[in-house]
């Protein structure tokens, strides 16, 4: 009987061991180890535990957040400057296709006055003050003449529609305008038509 009592006795020390043991798994909370044996930390100690690891993870969380928000920011900035960019772009090339289609009645002018043979005619005075007032207000919105006779071929100015050879000129030397070329607030919106000088 006393072998019995004994042995139950130790299966109640184990069961209330493993208790321990699972108790302490489920708080997150480690024993200390003190001269009389294991004794658990106290409630308060386990919280404290607790709320440092959780402000620890808010703490990163906050780091990653804001780091998105800057990125997110600086993506901002950077679409605005280039939205605002290509407003401007829009707004300095608005006139583009209507000054394109203005210049073919700018060249029928020039055709006009160049087959008027009385150059003192009242209406070659006519159509040249046509013709002025048109260019006039051309210049005024920033369409500016391609300057080419003589001066050397440049691809992004000049398109050459045929080479003559010439002894007068320098080799790639622009001899003849075919067609004027236009530029609109720097850029190219139509090349000059010409004859190059190859030797």
């Amino acid at each position: 009987m006393a072998e019995k009592e004994d042995e139950k006795n130790i299966d109640k020390e184990n069961e209330m061991e493993d208790k321990k043991e699972e108790e302490k798994d489920e708080s997150g909370c480690q024993d200390i180890q003190n001269g009389e044996g294991s004794v658990s930390l106290s409630e308060e100690s386990c919280e404290t535990e607790e709320l440092r690891k959780a402000l620890e993870e808010k703490e990163k969380e906050a780091v990653e957040y804001k780091e998105l928000w800057l990125r997110a920011l600086a993506d901002y900035d950077n679409f605005k400057k280039r939205t605002q960019k290509e407003m401007e772009q829009i707004k300095l090339y608005a006139g583009e296709q209507l000054i394109k289609d203005i210049l073919p009645v700018l060249d029928n002018f020039e055709r006009a006055l160049d087959s008027l043979e009385d150059k003192n005619s009242a209406v070659y005075d006519g159509i040249k003050l046509i013709y002025n007032q048109i260019k006039g207000i051309l210049n005024k919105y920033g369409v500016q003449e391609i300057e080419a006779e003589g001066r050397p071929f440049d691809p992004q100015f000049h398109e050459a529609i045929m080479t003559v050879e010439s002894d007068e000129h320098e080799n790639d030397t622009v001899v003849e305008v075919l067609r004027k070329g236009y530029t609109y607030h720097s850029k190219v919106i139509r090349p000059s038509l010409v004859k190059v000088a190859k030797k």
